[in-house]
């Protein structure tokens, strides 16, 4: 296949999504409706207050979502004219061509290091990435947070590390913590990066341009404390470590009806703290002091999660974007009785066998990752930087792993892929 077929495939793959969103009943996940209701009331009412404003009012939605995606949403917003439906075409097309930008940067970069890129195996492996076209054509801010990363590994393989790209760096890593929370450590790397790659030869320019994220993060926390009472980034690290990772371990342990009252009378216990930021720092303690309570158990549920995150084929992708009956959750049905023979039960249908297939194709990704890891033809800085991200998200990924957390770093596992399967140049240092 030349490169004009894997476009004008590509492109009409991500055409039949937002088709199908534009003119078959339009998905909404809650985030959704989250990141709309905190778009709407930065319009209107200038605060990023992610719930409706007329209902019962509550400070965790304040700081719930981040600014950035809400902000794209009032541009697009205001160049729609108040049409809904000029609104979502906008949108969508807007993040397919974005999707359609990384898929350009990855090859375009594997274009440095691989003699010729073979664009068969480049469509097959994206067609088979179905996540990819699923969140581009939803609101949500994934395809941004692709975006973020995949430049920024675009730059540091492609480009000296001088001043202006060192901007463009901590631009990019300001522009994706300001998507999702989950890239606030990344901050705390690039300093520590740039001293390891730049050992002997240290300006104190570029060192202080790479602490440019950890300033805007300490500001941001300022200002939401200013909001709330309570210094911190955004709130739905406290609901996370409440709802997810004990609340796993709590489930776990002691089964459904016992966890759900143990996180319900966390909840409780919170709001007689006093303000906000006392009732956050008692269920950050209570919930941190549930996972250490049981921390062997939390390991081996941590480590299931990233499992989880690279296998899953996208159960929940499929039956919100095309509107399908969504009975199961198969991480939860993995803590009853029985679970082998539910899990089993829940492929044999139509959906099923098809995401039986997805999920033996990403059995072959994490192959992929695995032989470009220990690939002895790619020097290890090159390893280093492309891994970074698919391992920082998988760390942080927690117990409930899932395709949507693995999606945005699909493009850099097809640079993996393009550079172990084609012709190598990967000695190059970096």
């Amino acid at each position: 296949m030349n490169r004009k077929r894997f476009w004008i495939l590509l492109i009409s793959f991500h055409a039949l999504f937002f088709c199908k969103q534009l003119f078959f009943q339009n998905s909404m996940l809650q985030d959704s409706r989250e990141y709309l209701f905190a778009a709407d009331n930065l319009m209107q009412h200038q605060t990023l207050y992610a719930r409706d404003i007329n209902d019962t009012f509550n400070v965790n939605w304040l700081t719930r979502r981040p600014f950035l995606y809400p902000a794209i949403l009032v541009v697009i917003k205001f160049l729609s004219f108040g049409s809904g439906e000029l609104f979502f075409i906008i949108l969508y097309l807007l993040q397919n061509l974005v999707s359609l930008l990384c898929i350009w940067l990855v090859l375009k970069t594997a274009g440095k290091y691989v003699s010729r890129i073979n664009y068969t195996h480049a469509v097959l492996f994206l067609l088979l990435s179905v996540s990819q076209v699923i969140y581009t054509n939803l609101v949500m801010s994934e395809i941004w947070l692709q975006l973020c990363m995949v430049a920024i590994v675009h730059i540091l393989l492609m480009y000296p590390l001088n001043t202006r790209h060192i901007i463009y760096i901590g631009l990019l890593l300001i522009a994706g913590m300001s998507l999702k929370p989950v890239l606030i450590f990344t901050i705390f790397c690039f300093p520590l990066y740039y001293v390891a790659r730049s050992f002997r030869a240290i300006q104190f320019k570029h060192l202080a341009l790479t602490l440019l994220p950890l300033c805007f993060y300490f500001s941001m926390c300022k200002i939401n404390q200013e909001r709330t009472g309570y210094f911190h980034y955004s709130s739905i690290s406290n609901f996370n470590l409440l709802h997810y990772n004990a609340y796993s371990v709590l489930l776990n342990k002691y089964g459904t009806q016992k966890a759900d009252s143990i996180v319900d009378q966390i909840k409780l216990d919170a709001q007689t703290q006093g303000d906000y930021a006392a009732q956050q720092n008692y269920i950050r303690k209570a919930a941190s002091a549930q996972i250490g309570d049981h921390l062997a158990l939390y390991t081996w549920l941590h480590v299931r999660g990233a499992m989880f995150c690279l296998m899953d084929p996208g159960r929940f992708d499929f039956t919100q974007f095309f509107n399908l009956p969504h009975t199961q959750n198969l991480v939860y049905e993995t803590n009853k009785e029985g679970a082998f023979k539910n899990i089993v039960r829940s492929f044999l249908n139509p959906l099923g066998i098809l995401l039986g297939c997805l999920m033996l194709f990403n059995l072959f990704k994490v192959y992929v990752m695995a032989r470009f890891a220990f690939s002895k033809t790619i020097g290890l800085g090159i390893k280093l930087i492309i891994l970074f991200f698919p391992l920082y998200i998988l760390f942080f990924t927690g117990p409930i792993g899932s395709s949507r957390f693995y999606m945005p770093f699909i493009p850099l596992v097809l640079l993996m892929f393009l550079m172990t399967a084609s012709g190598k140049e990967g000695n190059s240092a970096v």
